[in-house]
C-alpha cells in the first residue's frame, strides 16, 4: 500500500515540477524583456562584451553570432562563445548579463573548474543513456509478444537508471550555473557596471535563470521517484 501511494505521490509531484518548469521558464522571459532594451552603462554590445572580457581574463575564445532568442552557450570543444540574434548587437542590461554569464563558463573551462569538468562528463553520460531509451522500449516491446513478464521489468530497470542519470545531470549542473553567474556579475562590476540599479537588474536575470535549472532537477527527480517506486511495487508482486 505505501508503494501505491508513493507511486500516486510522485505522478503529482511530476506535475507540480512540470508546472514550476513552466513558470520558471515564463520568469526568464519576463526578466529578459524587462531588461532587454535597457542600454548598460558599459554601452556595448553582446558581441563586444564578448570580446572585452576575453581580452581581460586572456582567453582565446571564438565569438559567434546564433539564431534564435536566448539560445546563447559556450561550446568547449572549439572554445566558442555563442551570441543570439537577440543579444548580439544588443547594449542592453539583460544581453550584457547573459553573454557575462557564458563568459564565466568559458572561464570555468579555462580554470579546469571541477565542478564544471564534472557536469560535462555526466551531461555526456546522461545524453547518451537518453538516446538509448527508446531503441531498448522497442526491444521490450519485442519481448512482451513472446515472453510476457520480462518486457516490464526491463523497461522499468532502464527507465528507473535513465532517470537516475538525468537527476545527477542536473544535480551537478545547478551550482556551475550558480558559479557562472556570480563570476559574470563580478566580471560585469569590474569593468564599470557598477551602478545599484544595474546590479540588481543583472541579478534579477540570472537568478530568473537559475530558477530554471532547479526545475530541471525537480523534474528529473520526480520522474525518477515515480519508476522507482513503480519498480518496488513489481518487485513486490
Amino acid at each position: 500500500m505505501g508503494y501505491i501511494i508513493g507511486y500516486i505521490v510522485s505522478g503529482v509531484a511530476i506535475l507540480v515540477s512540470v508546472i514550476i518548469a513552466l513558470v520558471a521558464q515564463s520568469k526568464v522571459n519576463s526578466a529578459f524583456n524587462e531588461y532587454k532594451d535597457v542600454p548598460s552603462s558599459l554601452d556595448m554590445t553582446g558581441a563586444e562584451l564578448a570580446e572585452k572580457l576575453s581580452q581581460d581574463n586572456n582567453l582565446a575564445l571564438i565569438i559567434n553570432q546564433c539564431g534564435g532568442v536566448l539560445t546563447d552557450h559556450y561550446d568547449p570543444r572549439d572554445k566558442s562563445i555563442n551570441i543570439s540574434q537577440s543579444n548580439f548587437n544588443n547594449k542592453s542590461i539583460a544581453s550584457q548579463a547573459i553573454v557575462a554569464h557564458e563568459l564565466g563558463h568559458a572561464l570555468q573551462d579555462a580554470e579546469g573548474y571541477a565542478p564544471y569538468k564534472t557536469r560535462q562528463v555526466v551531461v555526456k553520460v546522461s545524453n547518451l543513456v537518453s538516446r538509448m531509451l527508446m531503441p531498448l522500449l522497442i526491444v521490450g516491446i519485442l519481448l512482451q509478444l513472446f515472453l510476457y513478464g520480462i518486457a516490464g521489468s526491463i523497461i522499468i530497470y532502464v527507465s528507473v537508471a535513465i532517470y537516475a542519470v538525468a537527476v545527477v545531470a542536473n544535480l551537478v549542473t545547478l551550482p556551475v550555473e550558480i558559479n557562472a553567474s556570480t563570476r559574470a556579475k563580478d566580471m560585469l562590476v569590474r569593468i564599470g557596471c557598477g551602478s545599484n540599479e544595474e546590479v540588481e537588474a543583472t541579478d534579477k536575470v540570472l537568478n530568473a535563470a537559475a530558477l530554471t535549472y532547479v526545475a530541471s532537477l525537480m523534474v528529473s527527480l520526480a520522474y525518477f521517484l515515480r519508476f522507482l517506486f513503480l519498480l518496488l511495487m513489481w518487485r513486490r508482486d
